[in-house]
């Protein structure tokens, strides 16, 4: 279900660093908070291949919004 991929994408986030990680999933697609200074393009790519391992959510509905 939605709650327990978010709860997976979350956990894996958080093994590769990010130290406070949300992902909410809506019919739409999902958003990704994660706290970060700015994201580096692999950081970028990290979380997208944690949702689309995760999910079957297509990139480009993959919003990824880094917090201070």
């Amino acid at each position: 279900g939605r709650m327990e991929s978010e709860g997976n994408i979350e956990a894996l986030l958080k093994a590769k660093g990010f130290e406070k990680a949300l992902a909410v999933i809506s019919d739409t697609g999902i958003s990704v908070v994660v706290k970060s200074e700015g994201l580096t393009s692999a950081q970028t790519l990290q979380i997208q291949d944690i949702v689309t391992s995760e999910t079957n959510i297509p990139l480009a509905n993959i919003k990824i919004v880094p917090i201070k």
